[in-house]
């Protein structure tokens, strides 16, 4: 695994560490099958990200969640906010969003899952 891919890797870890906390070693704890509305979603937040438009994309992020506060949105959420810890200060700075606002949006993340996570206890590994 190369210096880059290793530093993705580090990134996603340290995102769902965040949001399913220090238990869960792994994302292979889950078994994450998004259905095709999640995927589209998850695309469509991506495609946002790549052309710059983070608001816009963290906007369309939380408006999914309102609407469904589901496990896989969760996980859409963590791939969101991985992206945006891959990126450097400076790119995150051209698209008008900040290393502190991905921070916030995390936390903010984990506090709407806050409840949701003790649930995980009861799910079969």
């Amino acid at each position: 695994m190369g210096l880059v891919d290793r530093m993705k890797y580090e990134n996603r870890e340290k995102v769902f560490k965040e949001l399913l906390g220090k238990k869960y070693s792994s994302l292979e704890d889950f078994d994450i099958r998004y259905e095709p509305m999640e995927e589209f979603l998850l695309i469509d937040i991506k495609r946002l990200v790549l052309e710059g438009n983070i608001n816009r994309a963290e906007d369309t992020l939380f408006s999914a969640i309102d609407k469904n506060k589901s496990l896989n949105n969760m996980f859409i959420a963590g791939e969101f906010y991985t992206m945006l810890m891959d990126m450097t200060d400076d790119e995150l700075k051209e698209a008008n969003f900040s290393r502190r606002e991905v921070l916030s949006g995390l936390q903010e993340i984990k506090e709407i899952y806050s409840g949701y996570l003790k649930e995980l206890d009861n799910l079969p590994k």
